[in-house]
């Protein structure tokens, strides 16, 4: 054996990349991982609240009637089919949902790894699947199963195929046809996730120097579908437009948070300094590797549309950071030299394991906060009715779930009161302007009457520190009377602020 030979030995077998039997096994542990711990405990405010939602439309509830769900049906529908089948099977839907996630998750991810794999897209390519699964599936916390958790899942399949388009490959005519599907499902989850599909079209139409690749086949499908979901709520649900449309366009959307404070919260942060990471770091990536600069530019895409919904709810931005910190961990792997190959190999997957675990533990840590809620309502037993008199609507979800009760508020809570609230002291509104924002959030008031009237609760949680919405219900003289009934009887720390309990005449714990 010669000196050349036995030195370039060692070079290929550390160059060698991780094998398929690891890359399943690592894989099938950040599966079982991410459902175990999302079976241990809650899921967020916004996923109880939209499993509630899907369960009244089981038994008859109208959307945008008798459910007062502020976002377009696909919201209501997201969970249908855990939802269905717990309910054939007389289980809670909650695992069933943590499971679908997972099981979404896999299939996404596993689709758009198999194509860089195939079509040889990154260097190191058996690293795409753990990346992906543990930063798009697990690093959710508190958001894990939200609409964005499906939509950023589901927009993996696009990035690759978008990525072929850049690298010059024609997509096989099923490859486009699930990246179409995945476009059109996120824009009918938002239509605001337009913004990071026309950022990753713009990228291939500049590495193609064409405008083509912004009317290929996927494009054409992902738009069609979007207009036959608009269709179908304009012929199914009117109502939406009748009903929800006006208040939001007039109350809820206005309310935005400002400029600087999108910029700072905790995960736009996050964002920003990964960003600067990735572009001080691996800029060169951007131009040199079609996915990669994919990613990159579909991240941009994200962190744009959370800037247009000017709420400053993580969520939003937890697809962009998704992509960015896949981007950077991908490109440092893809430079680095072949002497550092294992070390290399383990490192993006060590930093991911880190960005997945984080928000598991703040879940935690808000499990903790609300646990006082919960503890102060399971001693009256199960089957309560709860009102939310707040806009909290992790007041009222998930505690009625948690204590099998049932919310009879029509809406989550008083979003869009909260929001007449805020735009009264930001704005100098015309008398017009104002009366009509008056209106709404008397409207909500007179709904939340007609709830308690309907089906009255047993226990009333609310708020009168900061603001008395206690006293903001009783401006209304029938919630007044009706509310006089009730008795205080305990008042908790939740999450930074105090809450209220109160108790209809008679309702006593239950030993």
């Amino acid at each position: 054996m010669t000196d050349s030979t036995a030195n370039a030995a060692p070079t290929r077998a550390a160059d060698a990349p991780l094998s398929s039997a690891l890359v399943y096994a690592i894989v099938a542990l950040i599966a079982v991982g991410t459902a175990s711990f999302h079976l241990s405990g809650p899921l967020g405010p916004d996923v109880s609240w939209l499993i509630t939602v899907s369960e009244r439309i089981l038994a008859g509830g109208r959307l945008y009637i008798d459910i007062l769900e502020p976002n377009p049906p696909m919201a209501g529908y997201l969970y249908m089919p855990p939802v269905l089948v717990a309910r054939a099977l007389g289980l809670a839907p909650e695992p069933l949902v943590v499971l679908w996630t997972v099981g979404f998750g896999l299939v996404t991810t596993g689709f758009a790894a198999r194509l860089v794999a195939t079509h040889k897209l990154l260097k190191h390519y058996e690293l795409f699947w753990p990346v992906a699964l543990l930063l798009f599936l697990s690093a959710w916390g508190e958001d894990f199963a939200q609409r964005e958790h499906f939509a950023a899942m589901a927009g993996l399949p696009l990035v690759v195929v978008l990525a072929l388009r850049a690298k010059g490959n024609l997509p096989r005519t099923g490859d486009w046809i699930v990246a179409g599907l995945a476009g059109g499902f996120m824009l009918a989850i938002k239509p605001h996730f337009a913004l990071p599909i026309l950022a990753g079209a713009l990228y291939v139409a500049w590495r193609r120097r064409s405008l083509g690749p912004i009317f290929a086949p996927e494009m054409w499908l992902a738009g069609s579908l979007f207009a036959a979901f608009c269709l179908a709520t304009l012929v199914f649900y009117p109502t939406f437009l009748e009903n929800i449309l006006p208040v939001a366009t007039t109350v809820y959307i206005p309310d935005r948070r400002p400029l600087w404070l999108l910029l700072v919260t905790r995960a736009a942060v996050y964002f920003e300094v990964i960003m600067l990471i990735a572009l001080v770091g691996f800029r060169r990536h951007v131009q040199l590797s079609p996915l990669l600069g994919v990613m990159f530019a579909m991240a941009l895409g994200f962190f744009l549309s959370y800037l247009a919904q000017g709420k400053g709810y993580a969520y939003q931005i937890l697809p962009g950071v998704a992509l960015i910190g896949s981007f950077a961990l991908l490109a440092f792997a893809e430079q680095a030299g072949e002497k550092r190959r294992r070390l290399d190999s383990a490192l993006p997957l060590l930093a991911s394991a880190v960005f997945a675990v984080m928000p598991m533990v703040d879940d935690v840590a808000q499990w903790n906060k609300r646990q006082a809620l919960v503890d102060a309502v399971r001693p009256y037993g199960e089957g309560l009715r709860i009102a939310n008199v707040t806009p909290d609507l992790t007041v009222g979800s998930p505690l009625h779930r948690l204590v099998r009760g049932e919310l009879v508020n029509a809406p989550p809570g008083l979003l869009m009161s909260i929001s007449a609230w805020r735009l009264r002291l930001e704005r100098h509104p015309d008398p017009a302007w104002l009366a009509r924002i008056e209106a709404f959030e008397n409207a909500e008031r007179q709904q939340l009457r007609a709830d308690i009237l309907a089906r009255p609760p047993d226990i009333v949680v609310s708020s009168v520190k900061g603001f008395d919405w206690l006293e903001w219900a009783t401006s209304d003289p029938d919630l007044a009377r009706i509310l006089s009934a009730y008795e205080q009887y305990a008042a908790v720390d939740f999450d930074g602020y105090e809450l209220v309990l109160l108790k209809r005449p008679g309702l006593e714990p239950r030993t």
